[in-house]
């Protein structure tokens, strides 16, 4: 019995544990969670905070209300690889971005994101591009570049009683119709990155987001549309961006 009692002790403390990463949360600033591979699941503690895919290997976190308690988080990567969260409130979360990694692709993708932060705060520099549906509308506010890289910037207003909960959002790429050439058809772009002040607009409320493209993509004929699906929903928006616009898009150094 003694020698049973022994090997259970040792296979017990010879277990690895993993340790909770503490991070903080606000309704009003988004905390990004950046991973050195693929995110495969995602499971909430609590319904309290919100989590949005920015792209493969980012997770977005927000608060959907102030908490006064501490909840968890926890992700799965590719190669099954388990990250634990302790997740708290703050109105000013101490870090917004955390890197989990450290590789070539995570310096790209915190460029990314960063820049896309900046066209966030940037003032609007583009009008009359605009589409609505059931009383939420998106509409075109800029188109920037950084030379390898077009972020677009659209503001979403909610004007009806009910929430909207962005889900799915897709990226077209299309050809101009002339005379001669009638339009391609269109194609699906992968998006670089997608960030936004919000992914839950509530009734008479407005959300900015920006869309990384690459620049890669596009040729003097080319126009973007991009699509924003409701989550649970039928209020689905679609937005065209004039090949000029693309072509005047400013550049951010």
């Amino acid at each position: 019995m003694i020698i049973c009692i022994v090997v259970l002790f040792a296979k017990v403390h010879g277990q690895s544990v993993i340790r909770s990463i503490l991070i903080e949360v606000s309704n009003n600033q988004t905390t990004n969670l950046i991973f050195p591979s693929d995110i495969v699941s995602v499971d909430r503690g609590s319904e309290r905070i919100v989590v949005q895919k920015s792209i493969s290997n980012i997770l977005r976190v927000k608060a959907d209300t102030l908490f006064s308690d501490t909840t968890n988080l926890t992700v799965v990567t590719a190669g099954g690889k388990l990250y634990s969260f302790l997740v708290r409130f703050s109105n000013y979360p101490s870090i917004l971005t955390l890197n989990l990694g450290v590789s070539e692709r995570i310096d790209q993708d915190t460029a990314m994101l960063h820049f896309a932060r900046r066209v966030i705060h940037l003032n609007n520099r583009m009008h009359g591009v605009r589409y609505s549906i059931g009383n939420v509308s998106l509409s075109l506010h800029g188109v920037y570049t950084n030379g390898e890289i077009i972020a677009v910037k659209m503001r979403m207003e909610n004007h009806s009683p009910f929430s909207y909960e962005v889900g799915r959002i897709a990226a077209r790429l299309g050809t101009m119709r002339t005379a001669r050439r009638k339009a391609e058809q269109e194609r699906e772009l992968p998006l670089l990155l997608t960030e936004m002040e919000t992914s839950l607009v509530r009734g008479k409320q407005i959300s900015i987001i920006v869309v990384l493209v690459p620049k890669s993509a596009f040729t003097p004929t080319h126009t973007l549309q991009i699509q924003l699906h409701e989550r649970a929903g039928e209020r689905h928006l679609s937005l065209t961006v004039p090949n000029h616009l693309l072509l005047k898009a400013y550049l951010l150094k």
